[in-house]
């Protein structure tokens, strides 16, 4: 962990609510991660990872001995891990989900790392983590825990570890970690990590969406080279007039679902009503600016034959495609297939 580190705003904010159910107040967690409640409103933003190792420190504090890692695995959101557990949803294969989700966990905790390894008929999923944290040892239980939860979840309750691996000594009965991994635990052992049959490594994910997941990729390749770009690279947002920010900001979050007015206002350090009037002055509006994204999106997604119109609604930040078809049509005058039709003759 070093300076400059940053996180998914959603994993201290689930820390917290957690942290919270065990009785330490919120106020208290707040003050000990550094953090004011709109820093956990929006679940991508980026906070400190300082935030996060600060949340354990107090949290291994308050509970000593408690069994918090497996217990909070099996409480933790899928949600939490933002577009990198979409990825893993989405591929075909868990060989597939696990390697993607191994490239882009970065994205939601930059000094996780997660590796498949064959060995036979067996495959060795390994985690590698700062070794503060590893030190920690319910942290790493969680992660661990977690894992195989979420395996297990995106393969229909089908695939079960044959053991679980950790360097650090037995913390509780092995029963606790039978129940929240699906299989015994080994400790003190040279690696940590998952140990599947090989097999499992090409069974297919339930409801798998390839052509989402392709999209997701891609939006998550772009998020990857974004931060790694240097400081100096970034481009000076902030001097760009208030109707060209806001129409890229809502472009960045459409296929997320957080284009509300509210969460755009916060991403450009402004209140709603703030933004309403300066809109307002510039002789437009939040809503207008939205259905502009949308609409210029939609021509351009809707060309592209290897996009389902479904997919494309859920891209556009709909939650219903019928609502995609309703605007759609009001935009052009005709169906999105007919448009689509249209376009290849």
């Amino acid at each position: 962990m070093v300076d400059g580190d940053v996180v998914f705003a959603s994993l201290p904010a689930a820390l917290i609510e957690f942290a919270s159910s065990r009785g330490v107040p919120r106020e208290e967690l707040l003050r000990a991660a550094g953090l004011v409640p709109e820093a956990l409103a929006a679940p991508d933003e980026l906070v400190p990872y300082a935030s996060l190792f600060s949340l354990w420190e107090l949290l291994l504090q308050r509970c000593p001995g408690e069994p918090l890692g497996l217990e909070y695995a099996r409480r933790i959101p899928v949600s939490v891990v933002g577009i990198v557990g979409h990825v893993l949803r989405h591929s075909e294969t868990l060989r597939q989900g696990v390697v993607a989700y191994g490239r882009f966990c970065r994205l939601m905790d930059p000094c996780l790392l997660i590796t498949v390894e064959a060995h036979g008929d067996v495959a060795h999923l390994a985690l590698e983590h700062d070794p503060r944290v590893v030190a920690m040892a319910e942290p790493i239980e969680m992660m661990i825990a977690a894992l195989a939860r979420f395996i297990a979840l995106y393969l229909g309750g089908a695939a079960r570890p044959i053991e679980a691996m950790f360097r650090h000594p037995r913390r509780h009965p092995p029963s606790l970690y039978e129940e929240a991994l699906g299989a015994p635990a080994r400790f003190e052992a040279g690696a940590t990590g998952l140990v599947y049959d090989a097999r499992v490594l090409d069974a297919p994910v339930v409801g798998a969406d390839p052509l989402v997941r392709d999209y997701l990729v891609r939006h998550a390749e772009h998020l990857l080279s974004a931060r790694a770009a240097p400081a100096s690279a970034a481009p000076l947002a902030s001097t760009a007039p208030l109707d060209a920010r806001v129409p890229a900001r809502i472009d960045e979050r459409l296929d997320r679902g957080d284009v509300d007015q509210e969460a755009i206002a916060r991403s450009l350090g402004m209140s709603t009503r703030s933004l309403q009037r300066a809109l307002k002055d510039l002789g437009t509006s939040f809503t207008a600016q939205l259905d502009e994204v949308r609409r210029r999106k939609a021509l351009a997604l809707v060309r592209r034959r290897d996009l389902a119109l479904q997919e494309i609604a859920f891209l556009l930040g709909y939650g219903e495609p019928r609502h995609f078809y309703r605007s759609f049509r009001r935009w052009t005058g005709t169906t999105p297939g007919e448009y689509r039709r249209t376009c290849a003759r």
